[in-house]
């Protein structure tokens, strides 16, 4: 009997031995060795994969803005009209009726000697540190000493989007020969806000404004200019087409104002470039176009056609 009980109580020892066993092996560590494939290749439930995600957002192309495409658009946008007004009665009008902000784009020193009434200063080459003092919801116009400065001022606040901008040629010079009223005191610039223009626009512009050397890339006179092309310069007439046809400076080819940038003809970077009009006006709005595209080399003639003609220097039709 007492044998028998023995045997029996080894019996249940031995069980107890296997099932602790057991039970250890289950509750042994299951945290894989990070040199096992299958931890390298195991991905636990509810975790997000990245990898896809850094690898799209680093590859995906950044959209460049095209400062070239835009000035050409423009160019090629520039109204009928030439976005002027050129008598005197009708700028004073149009003044008046539309309460036009007035711009004054000569140097501080040629606003301080007198200025239009009621006109602001902001010089020329200054023009797009000033943004947030021209409007873009109210008739604004510009003007300089004979027009020069102003076509330009006119030509690239346009570019950069203002589409309620226009010159007046005749500028300070006819506004005096007119004997009509000025002004001696400042007039001072209301700040109306960012206008939210294209920065890289904006900043192609600045960079051309601040790099306008004095005589604002002005050709000189006839004589100058017939110089220029007897020593080799390159002449584009920027006029329409029948206006070239009609009579145009010896040699010179003709890229109107709209068609710059468009045209198969190449413009010359290792030689001087002279480009002219009918008055001036459109030889001004030219400037800026063809500057910011690569031609840094070119100059306008900022006189008239006529006076080209009529001082007997050479002429084709």
């Amino acid at each position: 009997m007492m044998h028998r009980r023995k045997g029996l109580i080894a019996l249940l020892m031995a069980l107890a031995l296997a099932m602790t066993a057991c039970g250890s092996s289950t509750a042994t560590d299951t945290t894989l060795d990070p040199s096992s494939p299958l931890a390298s290749t195991t991905t636990l439930a509810g975790a997000v994969d990245t990898t896809e995600a850094v690898a799209t957002e680093t590859t995906e192309a950044v959209e460049v803005f095209d400062v070239e495409a835009a000035v050409i658009d423009y160019a090629a946008s520039i109204p009928d009209g030439w976005m002027m007004v050129k008598e005197l009665e009708d700028f004073k009008a149009a003044v008046e009726a539309s309460d036009a902000l007035i711009i004054d784009v000569r140097e501080t020193g040629e606003y301080a000697e007198g200025h239009i009434m009621d006109a602001i200063n902001i010089p020329l080459r200054t023009l797009a540190d000033n943004l947030d003092k021209i409007p873009t919801d109210r008739q604004v116009f510009v003007y300089c000493k004979s027009g020069w400065r102003g076509g330009m001022a006119t030509s690239t606040l346009a570019m950069m989007g203002y589409d309620n901008v226009k010159g007046y040629p005749a500028g300070w010079v006819g506004w005096t020969e007119a004997g009509e009223e000025v002004n001696l005191e400042p007039v001072e610039a209301e700040v109306v806000g960012d206008p939210g223009l294209q920065p890289e626009l904006v900043a192609a512009v600045d960079e051309f404004l601040n790099s306008i050397p004095e005589g604002w890339l002005t050709a000189g006179d006839a004589q100058n200019v017939s110089d220029a092309i007897d020593a080799g310069a390159f002449v584009v007439d920027v006029r329409e087409p029948d206006e070239f046809a009609d009579g145009h400076m010896a040699g010179a080819i003709n890229v109107p104002v709209r068609q710059l940038g468009t045209t198969d003809v190449e413009f010359p970077t290792d030689t001087s470039m002279i480009h002219y009009c009918g008055s001036g006006w459109r030889a001004a709005l030219a400037t800026p176009i063809i500057h910011i595209l690569g031609n840094d080399n070119d100059k306008g003639y900022s006189s008239t056609w006529a006076s080209w003609a009529d001082e007997g220097f050479p002429v084709e039709s």
